[in-house]
């Protein structure tokens, strides 16, 4: 009894230290935390592999546990880093900038272990710890990269074979036969994910040299992006081939992983022949233990000191959770009553765009008084929309990556142009067709950031860092859109904004400052 208490008392010593420090790092990357455990669940996502990819790294943290021992102790070395990281992480807070916050959660969590275990222990924990990397939403800002990079091999490939296409941006039209976009979903991101966590996975099990794991790991890479080159391809030649009328079209998904799975097959037998080669089969010397005593003071001095850290930074930090209006209030915007007319609805044409928890909203689909001839009614369907936020916080914040200007599962975009606003103010203009029906609008929007206007979403988020040194805190969509059928969309899209947008910043403006 007396041996089984000894032995009690000596893994609470062991585990307690880390839960100190760990429990106080939780208590400011939580918000983090939570928002990336919410895409884990959108299993239509690149990230839905992301709670496997947990329950894989538990089990090789307790595997490396098992393996090495660890003996807990004070490393006042990795103070520093671990003080960069959270200051890093608290920067990410204060901007509002959701990215820096993701890209800084491994390295805090292997830098709260360094404190605790030092280099020569924690360099087991790199790989067990870091596969989370493979499941932090920042990949994201591959796809676009990625978008094109598929394009450009796919451009390669339907040359070969003598297919009259045009290529414009991610758009690839086929002469005669019809147009294909490669999204966001046809990027390959998912693939890379998986194939990169595989590969740091196979890599940790089999290999013991760190060249064996590069060369794997590159590998795996790239045949993640030839997976996702050849299903692109195939979608587009059978469209060519069936006219458009092949159910590979709509249903690619499936036909996706299995040409992945296909990769994987040399992926593994390169995996193989790295196993058998001499520098793998090489004998290795036995690891070198991190330390062979322990001094509870000193240990217990570096856990408050460590857990102090992620506590100062919480009380320090500007709160990023701000209460959510259950629904928005309504922007009292008075446009031109003479000229404009308002219809039933805040939609156009079934389209609307989706943002999430504003603060204040004006959606009002419009006619041009001047455009009704006779009994037919408007030739035209007008719709002009300003989605506010007071201040950015935790989900309402103007971007984010559940707003976006249209439903890429009902809309395409067929063609994008610049409009000119009254003030010499830029704005990206789109060309959206309705993947149902057929039907065309044209949009002209624009993010107006405390003050200073900004064509995308990229620029916007930047513009946030002035607001932080401003008297002014607010952010806004604003948004113009045109349906009709027998009108120059463009040119009609154009006028509204002539008309409108001044009345529009004017009110926004009178709002924000008081």
């Amino acid at each position: 009894m007396t041996i089984e208490r000894m032995h009690f008392r000596s893994l609470i010593e062991r585990v307690f230290p880390f839960l100190i420090v760990f429990g106080a790092l939780f208590l400011v990357i939580w918000p983090t935390v939570e928002g990336i455990v919410s895409r884990w669940f959108k299993f239509d996502e690149s990230y839905s592999h992301g709670l496997l990819l947990l329950l894989v790294s538990v089990v090789l943290i307790v595997r490396t546990v098992k393996r090495e021992s660890p003996v807990p102790g004070f490393y006042s070395f990795w103070l520093f880093p671990f003080a960069l990281a959270l200051m890093a992480y608290g920067l990410g807070d204060i901007l509002r900038l959701q990215a820096l916050q993701e890209i800084t959660l491994v390295p805090l969590l292997l830098g709260a272990l360094a404190i605790l275990l030092g280099w020569r222990q924690v360099k087991a924990f790199i790989i067990p710890v870091g596969l989370l990397f493979f499941a932090v939403p920042v990949w994201d800002y591959l796809s676009w990269t990625l978008q094109l990079m598929t394009v450009e091999i796919n451009q390669l490939l339907l040359g070969l074979f003598e297919i009259d296409f045009e290529v414009e941006g991610v758009f690839v039209h086929l002469i005669g036969v019809g147009t294909f976009e490669v999204a966001h979903g046809c990027s390959g991101l998912r693939y890379l994910l998986v194939g990169q966590s595989l590969a740091a996975l196979y890599g940790e099990l089999n290999f013991r040299c760190l060249r064996s794991r590069i060369v794997f790991f590159l590998t795996a890479v790239g045949f993640a992006l030839l997976a996702n080159w050849i299903r692109v391809f195939v979608i587009i030649y059978m469209g060519y081939e069936t006219n458009m009328e092949s159910s590979l079209i709509r249903n690619h998904d499936n036909f996706g992983w299995w040409v992945f799975a296909a990769t994987l097959v040399p992926l593994f037998f390169i995996g193989r022949k790295l196993e058998l080669s001499k520098a793998e089969q090489k004998p290795s010397g036995e690891l070198a233990k991190g330390v062979t005593e322990r001094h509870p003071r000193r240990l217990w001095a570096g856990t408050l000191t460590a857990s102090a850290l992620p506590v100062i930074v919480l009380v320090f930090l500007p709160s990023s959770v701000g209460q959510i209006k259950p629904s928005p209030d309504a922007f009292d915007f008075s446009l031109n009553g003479e000229r404009y007319a308002p219809l039933f609805g805040n939609r156009l044409s079934g389209w609307r765009p989706q943002m999430r928890n504003p603060d204040l909203v004006f959606a009002q689909t419009l006619f041009d008084r001047e455009t009704v001839t006779g009994e037919e009614g408007a030739a035209q369907r007008l719709f002009v929309g300003v989605y506010s936020y007071e201040y950015q916080r935790h989900r309402a914040e103007l971007v984010q990556y559940w707003n976006r200007i249209y439903d890429s599962e009902e809309w395409m975009p067929e063609r994008f142009f610049t409009v000119m606003s009254p003030s010499d103010i830029p704005m990206q203009g789109v060309t959206l067709r309705n993947l149902s029906s057929g039907e065309r609008i044209q949009l002209a929007y624009g993010y107006y950031v405390a003050g200073l206007w900004e064509t995308d979403q990229w620029r916007a988020k930047l513009a946030q860092v002035v607001s932080f040194f401003s008297t002014r805190t607010d952010a806004s969509l604003v948004v113009f859109g045109v349906a009709c059928d027998d009108c120059d969309g463009e040119a009609a899209v154009g006028d509204l904004v002539k008309e409108i947008m001044p009345i529009i910043v004017t009110q926004v403006d009178r709002h924000y400052r008081g």
